[in-house]
């Protein structure tokens, strides 16, 4: 179990960075939440033992660079979960410019603000780093060109982070889940339709996933246990990659 090192999780305050906050809690890590609702960041760490919120828009490089640098001096950094992420669907010829900057600017380049600034907290020790990405970055999806090559880059960026920095003692991983059950999705349902049921026919396991069995992935790959795996892929997705 590592002692006392802190987890910065981006998107920590809900879904999947929220549940990857409290298993890595559970294994004895302090874990700082960060995301833009003070509110419920406030009732996020409230839910999670020894966690802390930090205010900050991952797509606001200065302010990402002051969360990580609050963060730090709460306890050393040896690993960071970038979860935050939007996801919007249609078909790319009627998508436009404006939804085009705004997915892009939150799922790459926030991811990229984030790890950077997380980077230099993490060279002197070593570490980990989980992206999270989607199922979207392993195959194509109808009407998600826009997602898909969002988490796409994501995805590629984990594997070239993994080169750059295993001479750090770093390692980095990707997670793609598939359709997970947290607030995004349904959010997701109430904008473009259908039901969780829909969704479940798709995949082989017959259901969508949890929260937790994604927050579970992250905690792994974070962990010990993982210390010979960096630049993987992992699908936790029920199956549904492998149609």
């Amino acid at each position: 179990m590592e002692d006392k090192m802190t987890a910065v999780i981006s998107g920590g305050t809900s879904g999947i960075g929220l549940a990857a906050a409290a298993c890595l809690a559970r294994e004895g890590w302090r874990t700082v939440l960060l995301g833009r609702d003070e509110e419920k960041g406030r009732r996020a760490a409230a839910s999670v033992e020894g966690s802390r919120f930090l205010p900050c828009d991952v797509g606001d490089s200065a302010a990402v660079t002051e969360a990580v640098r609050l963060a730090a001096d709460g306890g050393p950094i040896g690993a960071a979960v970038a979860a935050a992420g939007v996801y919007t669907e249609g078909l790319l010829e009627n998508t436009t410019d404006g939804e085009i900057a705004a997915c892009l600017w939150t799922n790459v380049c926030g991811t990229l603000y984030f790890l950077r600034a997380c980077i230099p907290h993490m060279k002197a020790r070593g570490g980990s780093i989980v992206t999270v990405a989607s199922d979207a970055a392993l195959q194509g999806n109808v009407q998600t060109a826009l997602y898909g090559a969002s988490k796409g880059a994501v995805l590629a960026l984990s594997r070239s982070l993994a080169l750059e920095l295993s001479v750090y003692g770093i390692r980095v991983n990707c997670v793609c889940p598939g359709d997970i059950r947290t607030p995004l999705l349904a959010a997701q349902l109430a904008r473009y339709g259908g039901t969780e049921a829909d969704m479940a026919a798709s995949y082989p396991l017959g259901r969508i996933g949890e929260p937790e069995e994604v927050g579970e992935a992250v905690a792994f790959l974070i962990s010990r246990r993982a210390s010979f795996i960096t630049g993987a892929a992992l699908p936790v997705d029920g199956g549904l990659t492998d149609w």
